[in-house]
């Protein structure tokens, strides 16, 4: 990406937070404190939405505005990878961080180092 590109995506995110706080301080102005909540939050959504269809059209893709597809299988396995217990301690010791003395160079899981009483550790 060259400095061109670079100054035009700044500028474009500039232009954008310039209607985004636009548009919020318009309508802070114009309504009353509770009502301007209920319509700056839709008014928003509406600029994001306007702002992706932008965003796909330059990137050539067509938005059908179809329903978001969810694989359970993939959330399923997701929390599958994590463990039940994160304190337990008979998982395998190859997925844990070690502990190792800054002083003596000792490997420990303590707060302090059993060899020499050292705080000071580093993770290896």
């Amino acid at each position: 990406m060259d400095a061109f590109d670079k100054r035009k995506l700044v500028l474009d995110q500039l232009r954008w937070l310039a209607v985004y706080i636009g548009s919020a301080f318009v309508i802070s102005i114009l309504l009353p404190f509770p009502i301007d909540w209920f319509v700056a939050i839709p008014v928003f959504l509406l600029i994001s939405w306007y702002r992706r269809k932008l965003f796909l059209k330059k990137l050539g893709i067509k938005d059908k505005g179809t329903r978001i597809n969810i694989n359970l299988t993939v959330i399923k396995n997701l929390f599958k990878s994590f463990p039940l217990n994160i304190l337990d301690s008979t998982t395998s010791r190859s997925g844990q961080v070690k502990y190792y003395c800054m002083s003596c160079g000792n490997e420990y899981r303590e707060i302090a180092c059993p060899k020499c009483g050292s705080k000071m550790k580093r993770a290896g």
